[in-house]
């Protein structure tokens, strides 16, 4: 099992290595870039997560979040 670390840079990682991090860790895309949150990488191989900024701009950021959680499962 995957343990949480400090916040990731992404943008460092090969495909192998982003898989295993666990749903739910911290992310930014690039040394000063965005903060998310990674919630994987879905069937198709695209890689999701969730930004901060969009998910400020959500009415229901809740939804959003258990949406994007999904979306990386199917």
């Amino acid at each position: 099992m995957a343990k949480y670390q400090k916040t990731v840079d992404i943008w460092t990682l090969n495909q192998e290595q982003r898989k295993g991090l666990q749903a739910g860790q911290w992310i930014t895309a690039g040394p000063n870039g965005a903060r998310g949150i990674w919630c994987g990488i879905s069937p198709s191989g695209s890689c999701v997560a969730i930004w901060c900024g969009n998910m400020a701009r959500n009415k229901n950021p809740s939804q959003y979040i258990k949406d994007l959680m999904a979306y990386a499962k199917r």
